[in-house]
C-alpha cells in the first residue's frame, strides 16, 4: 500500500531532530527562543497527518526477562535511546543506602517520601552499564530519552512532593512521591543529583498544575507530558521536542483529558476491577496507555473485596487514543470482542509476581524509524529481589 510521505517519518526525526544541534535545523534560535513558524509546520497540524498505529491485539513476544537493575525494588518505567542502543530504567531507591551526604542508611519509607530514584542504564539485552540517583524527584512513573550524539539526556518529574500512596489510600503511614516539575539532564554514571542542584534545567509547563511526568516520541521528534490541571484533571499534551527544551510550552501539538478505560461500554468492573495506570508512549498521532495490577491485587467493588487481578491471568490492558480527538482509536463496541481496545494482555503472564510497569518505543533500525515497537515493562521477583522484564509488540497497522 502506498501512504502519502508526509505520514512516513525519516531518520532525521529519530536521530537529527533529537538533541542540541537540531535548534538551528528546526528554525529554532536557542539565542532569542522564537521559532520560525515558515519551517516547521502549524502547531497542531502534523498530528493531524496520518501515521501507523500499533495493532493492539498483535502478539507479544519477550525481549528481556527477569533482569537485576541497580537497586532490588519494582522499577516504574523505562524508555529506549535508540540512537545509541540503550535502555534506562527508574525505580524508588532501595532501603539501607546510605549516599554522599547521607549521615546514616535511608529507609525504603523515606526514600517514598521524598522522592528519591535510581536510574539504571540497560544495554539492550538487559545487562546493567550504568546507574544514577536523584534525590527529591518523585516516583518515575513515566521517563523520557533524548538521545543527544553519544550522550542521553533523560526527562524526568522532579521537586517531589509527599502524597498519599495511590495503591494504600486509608492508610496514613504509606506516602509517597509525585514532583510538581519536570527536569531535563545528561546521565552521568554513578552520579548524585538533587533536586535544586545548580545547573539542574526544570520547567514547569502550565502555571499552578502539579504531578508531572514525560515521555519521548522517538519517532516524530515530541514530548509527551503528563499532569494534574488546576481543576484536578489528568491531562496529557504533546510538545515539539526542540520548543521544550528552550520552555516554549505555549504552542501544544496536542491536549487531550487522560481516558476513564472503565467507562468503555460492557466493561467487566467486577473481573479486572479498575486497573491503575502504570506508564504511556506516543508515537505520531497515538497515545499509548499501560493499565494494571500485580498478581493478587484487591479492591472493593460494590462492598465486596475482590480479586482483580488474578494469578496467570492478571488485569494488564494496553489502550490507544486518538490524540486529534481524545478518543479510543479503534473505537470499542465493548471489551474482549474483534476489535479490542482496551486490550487485555497476557504477556509474561508466568512471572511469579507480575506488574505492568512502564511502555517505551523501540526503533530496531534507524534508517526506517516508521517501523517502531512498543516494549511493555514488568516487574517480578521477590520482595527485596525484584527484577525486570520487558515484553513487546511489533504489529502495526499502517494509515489508509
Amino acid at each position: 500500500m502506498t501512504h502519502d510521505r508526509l505520514s512516513r517519518p525519516s531518520r532525521r526525526s529519530l536521530l537529527a531532530w533529537s538533541g542540541a544541534g537540531a535548534l538551528t535545523a528546526a528554525g529554532v534560535s536557542a539565542g532569542t527562543g522564537t521559532a520560525s513558524a515558515a519551517v516547521r509546520p502549524t502547531p497542531g497540524s502534523a498530528l493531524l497527518v496520518p501515521s501507523p498505529r500499533l495493532d493492539l491485539n498483535s502478539a507479544s513476544d519477550n525481549w528481556i526477562r527477569q533482569k537485576p537493575t541497580r537497586d532490588t525494588t519494582i522499577i516504574q518505567s523505562f524508555g529506549y535511546d535508540n540512537a545509541n542502543g540503550h535502555i534506562y530504567l527508574a525505580q524508588v531507591t532501595q532501603s539501607g543506602l546510605k549516599l554522599p551526604g547521607e549521615p546514616a542508611p535511608v529507609s525504603s519509607a523515606d526514600r517514598n517520601r521524598h522522592g528519591d530514584l535510581t536510574i539504571t542504564k540497560w544495554d539492550m539485552s538487559g545487562n546493567t552499564l550504568g546507574y544514577m540517583y536523584l534525590r527529591g524527584f518523585g516516583h518515575g512513573m513515566s521517563i523520557g530519552v533524548e538521545p543527544v550524539g553519544s550522550k542521553a539526556y533523560l526527562w524526568t518529574e522532579t521537586d517531589g512532593q509527599e502524597v498519599q500512596d495511590p495503591v494504600h489510600p486509608s492508610d496514613p503511614t504509606k506516602v509517597t512521591s509525585r514532583g510538581r516539575r519536570l527536569a531535563r539532564f545528561p546521565f552521568v554514571d554513578a552520579q548524585v543529583l538533587d533536586y535544586g542542584s545548580a545547573g539542574l534545567t526544570t520547567y514547569q509547563p502550565v502555571p499552578g498544575t502539579s504531578t508531572y511526568t514525560a515521555s519521548v516520541d522517538p519517532v516524530y521528534g515530541r514530548l509527551a507530558i503528563r499532569f494534574r490541571d488546576t481543576d484536578g484533571v489528568m491531562v496529557f499534551q504533546v510538545h515539539d521536542l526542540d520548543l521544550a527544551r528552550l520552555g516554549i510550552w505555549s504552542q501544544p501539538l496536542a491536549n487531550v483529558r487522560e481516558p476513564d478505560i472503565t467507562a468503555v461500554p460492557g466493561w467487566p468492573l467486577t473481573t479486572y476491577g479498575r486497573p491503575f495506570l502504570q506508564g504511556y508512549a506516543v508515537v505520531g498521532r497515538y497515545l499509548y496507555l499501560l493499565h494494571g495490577n500485580s498478581y493478587g491485587s484487591t479492591q472493593n467493588i460494590g462492598g465486596q473485596d475482590l480479586v482483580v487481578s488474578p494469578p496467570g491471568v492478571g488485569n494488564t490492558f494496553i489502550t490507544s487514543v486518538n490524540l486529534a480527538t481524545g478518543a479510543l482509536d479503534p473505537a470499542p463496541p465493548s471489551p474482549f470482542k474483534e476489535t479490542v481496545n482496551p486490550a487485555h494482555t497476557a504477556a509474561a503472564y508466568s512471572l511469579d509476581y507480575r506488574e505492568p510497569e512502564g511502555l517505551g518505543v523501540l526503533v530496531p533500525d534507524p534508517d526506517r524509524p516508521g517501523d517502531f515497537r512498543i516494549g511493555m515493562g514488568f516487574a517480578s521477583g521477590v520482595a527485596g529481589a525484584r527484577v525486570a522484564t520487558v515484553y513487546g509488540k511489533a504489529g502495526l497497522v499502517q494509515p489508509s
